[in-house]
C-alpha cells in the first residue's frame, strides 16, 4: 500500500506542481521530453503532454519509466476516439494518458515478465506484461493495448519504451467493468442483489477501509453458469439464498459472493505464487497454485485425493479497474463444506525436491537444498554447516531388511546447532497443506538420534506446551496407550521395538500440543533451537500430523496412533 500511496502522491504533484519547485537535471544526457522534441516521431504524444502541463516535470531529475507510443500509434488511438487531433481531447484526459505511460522507477525491458510489472504507474494503476504473435512476428505486449517497439532508451531520467500504441487507464470500478461486459449478466445481478455491487463501486478516494481499496473480483461468465445448469439468475438465487434475503451474510448467496471478491490486489503473477487469499466470505480463503501454465483456484488435495480446481481464464483475466482487478474462471465454484480430517505432512514433498529430474523417491538418493531454495520451508542458519537441509531416499525398491521406516521412504535431514551463534542451522519453518477449521492435535515424527536436545515449536507462531528432543526414544515395554499418556507413540509401521538398546531404529511420534485451526488455510510450524555449549545433533524429520480432537465429544476423536504410516506411502491399520 505504500507504493500506492506514493503513486496517489506523485499524481497530486503530477496535477499541481510548477517549475519553480522542480530540480532541473544538470546531466549532459537529455531527459524524456527533450528526447521527444528532438524526435519528430514523437511529436504527437509531446502535444498531449504539452496539453496536461508535465512538460516541465518529464525534463527533471528523477528515475522514471515511460511507454512513449509514436505518432502512429496516437493516430490509431484519435481514430479509434473519434477525434481528428490532439486538441480534440481534454486536459483531464491527457493528464491520464500520460499518467498511466509513466512509473516512478527504472524498468529495463529485462525485468518485464508475464504478469504484472513491479511498480505502479503514476496514475495508482499496474502496467501488465505479455507475448502476443502479429503476422509471424512475436511482440512483447504492453497492458493488452500496445506492442513494445524499442526498448531501453537511456535519457537522464530513466528509461523510455517505444509502443505502437497509447495506454489507456481504467476508468471504471470493478463493479462497473463487470456491468458494462454482456457476459456477465448473471454475475452483476448476483453482485447488485447481494450488495456487493456497493462494495466493489466506491473509488480509491473515498473508500475508508485500507484493506479494501483495492480488491480483487473472480467472475464468472453466462456460459459458465449455464454450464453449471444456471440458465438465469433466477436459478442461481432458488438454489442459493437459503435465507430468502441475499443481503442477510448468513445467505449462501451472499456468501457465494463474497467467496468471488478479494480484500487484496492480486494479478495472476501474484495469483501464481501466493498459496493462498482470504475471501470477503468470513473465514474462508481460496488457494492457487500454478500448474504448468496454467493458474489454477481451489486445486487442492483432501486426504490424498486431488479435487481439481478452476482455471483463470488469462485472455480475460488481468483487467484493471479503478479499485481493483479483475479475472475470469473458467469453472463455476462454491464455498465447501469440509470436516477436519487427519492430514499427514510429509515435509520432504517440497514442490523444488518434487520437479528435481530423477530425485524425488527415487532409489538411494541424496541432495542437499541451501538457505531459501525451498519456498515452503524457511531456515536460519550461519557458517557452511548451516546451508539447509539434505533430502534423503533409501533403496527401491524397499529393502525387506531396512531398519528404516520413513514415511514414503524419504525424510530431510539437517546438521544443527543449538550454540547461539554457532554455525549450522538454527531455525527452520514449514508451511503446511491446507487444513481444514477445528481443533486437531499436532505430531511431529522423526527418526531418532543418540544425542539430541529439546526443541521449541511453535504453530503460526504461537509457542506449543511440548518440546521435543530427537533423542527420545520409545519403552519398548510400555503399551500404546502408555506412551500417549506420555505424549509420545510409534507412527511407523516398524517391527522392530523401539529402545534405547537400538537407538537408530526408533522412529517416534512427538506430541506437541492441541491447536485451533481457525481458517482452512495453509499454515506455519515452526522449530527453533534451544542453547547449550558445544552440541551439534543431526535431526531428521519425516511428517508432520495434525490428527482431529473433540475434546467435548471424546467420540469423535481421530484415532492418535492408528493408521501408522508405511514406508510405500500407505497408511498401515
Amino acid at each position: 500500500m505504500f507504493a500506492i500511496t506514493s503513486c496517489i502522491i506523485l499524481i497530486s504533484c503530477l496535477s499541481s506542481c510548477k517549475q519553480d519547485h522542480l530540480t532541473l537535471t544538470t546531466t549532459a544526457t537529455v531527459n524524456m521530453y527533450d528526447y521527444m522534441q528532438q524526435n519528430s516521431q514523437f511529436s504527437l504524444f509531446k502535444q498531449i503532454v504539452d496539453k496536461a502541463g508535465f512538460a516541465s516535470f518529464l525534463n527533471t531529475y528523477g528515475a522514471y519509466t515511460l511507454f512513449l507510443p509514436n505518432n502512429d500509434g496516437v493516430n490509431k488511438y484519435l481514430k479509434a476516439q473519434g477525434k481528428a487531433s490532439v486538441d480534440a481531447i481534454d486536459v483531464a484526459t491527457a493528464k491520464g494518458l500520460v499518467a498511466i505511460a509513466l512509473v516512478n522507477d527504472t524498468l529495463n525491458s529485462a525485468l518485464f515478465s508475464d504478469g504484472k510489472m513491479r511498480s505502479p504507474t503514476t496514475a495508482g494503476q499496474y502496467l501488465i506484461t505479455g507475448a502476443t504473435s502479429l503476422n509471424g512476428t512475436t511482440f512483447i505486449t504492453i497492458n493488452k493495448q500496445a506492442n513494445l517497439l524499442q526498448a531501453n532508451i537511456i535519457v537522464g531520467n530513466g528509461y523510455i519504451h517505444v509502443i505502437d500504441n497509447v495506454l489507456i487507464p481504467a476508468a471504471l470500478t470493478m463493479a462497473q467493468t463487470i456491468e458494462q461486459n454482456t457476459k456477465y449478466t448473471i454475475f452483476t445481478a448476483i453482485l447488485k442483489d447481494t450488495h456487493f455491487y456497493d462494495t466493489l463501486n466506491v473509488a480509491v478516494a473515498n473508500n475508508p477501509v485500507i484493506s479494501r481499496k483495492y480488491m480483487t473480483l473472480i467472475a464468472e461468465s453466462d456460459s459458465v453458469f449455464n454450464a453449471a445448469g444456471f440458465a438465469s439468475y433466477a436459478a442461481v438465487k432458488a438454489r442459493y439464498s437459503t435465507k430468502g434475503d441475499p443481503t442477510n451474510h448468513a445467505d449462501s448467496l451472499w456468501l457465494f459472493m463474497g467467496y468471488h471478491i478479494w480484500p487484496e490486489l492480486s494479478y495472476l503473477s501474484d495469483i501464481s505464487v501466493i498459496l493462498s487469499h482470504a475471501t470477503l466470505a468470513p473465514l474462508e480463503i481460496t488457494t492457487s497454485q500454478l500448474v504448468g501454465q496454467n493458474v489454477l483456484i481451489n486445486n487442492d488435495t483432501f486426504n490424498g485425493i486431488l479435487e481439481p480446481g478452476q482455471q483463470l481464464y488469462r485472455p480475460n483475466s488481468d483487467i484493471s479497474a479503478t479499485n481493483g482487478v479483475v479475472h475470469n474462471a473458467l469453472g463455476n465454484y462454491t464455498i465447501k463444506i469440509r470436516f477436519p480430517a487427519s492430514v499427514y505432512f510429509d515435509v520432504a514433498a517440497q514442490p523444488e525436491i518434487i520437479r528435481t529430474p530423477g530425485l524425488y523417491r527415487g532409489s538411494s538418493k541424496l541432495a542437499n537444498f541451501g538457505l531459501g531454495s525451498l519456498s515452503l520451508v524457511a531456515m536460519t542458519g550461519q557458517g557452511s554447516a548451516g546451508n539447509g537441509v539434505a533430502y534423503n531416499t533409501d533403496p527401491f525398491p524397499i529393502v525387506a531388511t531396512s531398519t528404516d521406516y520413513y514415511f514414503n521412504n524419504d525424510w530431510l535431514n539437517a546438521n544443527v546447532r543449538f550454540r547461539t551463534g554457532s554455525n549450522g542451522l538454527h531455525t527452520i519453518e514449514f508451511t503446511t497443506p491446507v487444513i481444514v477449521r477445528g481443533t486437531y492435535k499436532l505430531w511431529i515424527d522423526y527418526k531418532r538420534n543418540a544425542s539430541g536436545l529439546p526443541t521449541l515449536s511453535y504453530y503460526d507462531n504461537v509457542a506449543l506446551p511440548n518440546t521435543w528432543n530427537n533423542a527420545d526414544p520409545l519403552n519398548g515395554s510400555e503399551t500404546d496407550a502408555q506412551a500417549l499418556a506420555r505424549g509420545y507413540k510409534s507412527y511407523s509401521d516398524s517391527p522392530v521395538t523401539t529402545t534405547l538398546a537400538n537407538a537408530y531404529n526408533g522412529h517416534v511420534g512427538r506430541l506437541l500440543g492441541v491447536v485451533t485451526v481457525t481458517t482452512t488455510d495453509h499454515h506455519k510450524v515452526r522449530f527453533e533451537t534451544t542453547a547449550c555449549s558445544g552440541c551439534n545433533p543431526g535431526v531428521v524429520w519425516d511428517v508432520i500430523e495434525f490428527r482431529p480432537y473433540y475434546p467435548s465429544n471424546p467420540a469423535l476423536d481421530a484415532d492418535q496412533v492408528h493408521p501408522r504410516l508405511g514406508r510405500a506411502g500407505n497408511l498401515v491399520p
